[in-house]
């Protein structure tokens, strides 16, 4: 069988799947559910894999050398991967989902490590302070974006040749990520960040002011040059964006705007800050980039239990997420069912690769029974999944017990 054979054919059994009524009713729960449906189905997805501890498993062995037909063929092996040792609620789109090719100058700065740990393939880091006074926050440039409409329409026939007769080819923008305090911390260091809270709040400011410019000007790019994502197949932070409303399905495809849009954010560093000083470090400054926006799948592994208050102040959150750490009854009843609950199960429990059954039950039966108990939308997304032991398996049979437990609630 030579390459094309090989990609025709995993795009063939991709096709099958993307096309059955089955990915049809999880594509409807799903937007039932982000347009705030209580009684939707709580869908179930995993990503954010080990992938390192699968490599070597037959099903994911890329075999073309082509650099063209191996990149479709790694996301049609992944895609299948996923949805055949894992099942839930990924939605395999009826497409091949091309990224549109442009550049990004970035921001002026790169991150510098200061690593202290002896542990080789260690994923935790210090990083050298690059913004120590207001007079460094000029160091921050504005990003330039240019679209690439040339060589993403080469490439695109490209694939349309491939694929041909099985599976169209659709360019796709992309979903903007304003995880900004991420950013803040790999350029300052989490500990300087945390001390200059107290001590520099000023410099703060500078910081963040000067970064929701930089993005402001970043999305009128994005959004002049058509490089935004909207519309069916999308992802956005983990989690499928369909929503049963009229301005999702009335999308203009050729021209994007981002009030079309999901965009996702979050401020992890402020795991343990008063939501006083959440607001005022994180809220107060990107509510005008999310009031952009159709949607917003806010917060990430941050406890996010006590802040919906002011979370509220962004009026276009759709869905929040409530981390292994959230007290959830006490977020399920904060949210009540203005928003989703993103419920983050603990990825812990299938560390060993196999489901700890009595801690996975009981988890979800926690989550089912707030949100029942207050009206709220929910999802499990099991995310940040670093180990299962080299055993895939395990997570497939957590999916079963989760959505057996959803089944018998």
């Amino acid at each position: 069988m030579n390459e094309r054979e090989i990609v025709r054919d995993l795009a063939k059994a991709y096709a099958e799947i993307a096309s059955s009524e089955e990915t049809k009713a999880r594509a409807a729960n799903w937007a039932r559910l982000n347009a705030l449906d209580a009684a939707a189905r709580p869908p179930i997805i995993v990503d954010q894999l080990p992938w390192h501890e699968y490599r070597h498993l037959d099903e994911l062995q890329l075999r073309c050398a082509d650099p063209l037909l191996r990149e479709m063929e790694r996301y049609f092996r992944t895609e299948l991967f996923r949805m055949r040792r894992f099942g839930g609620d990924l939605i395999l789109p009826p497409f091949y989902p091309l990224t549109k090719s442009y550049t990004d100058s970035g921001y002026g700065l790169k991150t510098l490590r200061q690593d202290e740990s002896e542990h080789a393939g260690a994923q935790t880091h210090l990083y050298v302070d690059q913004l120590p006074d207001e007079a460094s926050v000029s160091r921050l440039k504005n990003r330039v974006i240019t679209a690439l409409p040339e060589l993403t329409a080469r490439r695109q026939a490209a694939m349309e040749e491939v694929l041909g007769g099985v599976l169209a080819v659709r360019p796709v923008g992309v979903v903007p990520m304003m995880f900004i305090w991420d950013r803040i911390v790999q350029w300052k260091g989490a500990e300087s960040c945390l001390y200059a809270l107290m001590d520099e709040p000023e410099l703060l400011h500078a910081i963040m002011r000067r970064n929701v410019e930089i993005e402001m000007d970043a999305i009128d790019q994005l959004e002049a040059q058509n490089l935004l994502a909207a519309g069916e197949g999308v992802r956005c932070h983990c989690v499928e964006t369909y929503v049963d409303e009229d301005r999702y399905r009335a999308v203009d495809l050729s021209h994007v705007r981002a009030s079309d849009c999901w965009i996702a954010g979050a401020a992890q560093i402020f795991s343990e800050v008063s939501p006083a000083m959440h607001d005022e470090f994180e809220i107060e400054y990107v509510k005008p980039i999310y009031d952009r926006f159709g949607w917003v799948n806010y917060g990430c592994c941050e406890p996010l239990s006590r802040k919906i208050g002011i979370i509220r102040r962004m009026k276009t959150v759709r869905s929040i997420s409530a981390s292994p750490w959230t007290n959830v009854a006490e977020q399920a009843e904060a949210m009540g069912g203005d928003f989703v609950m993103l419920r983050k199960p603990n990825p812990a429990y299938v560390r060993a690769g196999y489901p700890e059954i009595d801690a996975v039950r009981r988890e979800t039966r926690e989550t089912l029974h707030a949100c029942r108990a207050s009206g709220t939308p929910v999802a499990f997304v099991l995310k940040d999944v670093t180990t299962a032991a080299g055993r895939p398996e395990g997570i497939g049979e957590w999916v079963r017990l989760v959505a057996a437990e959803i089944e018998n609630y």
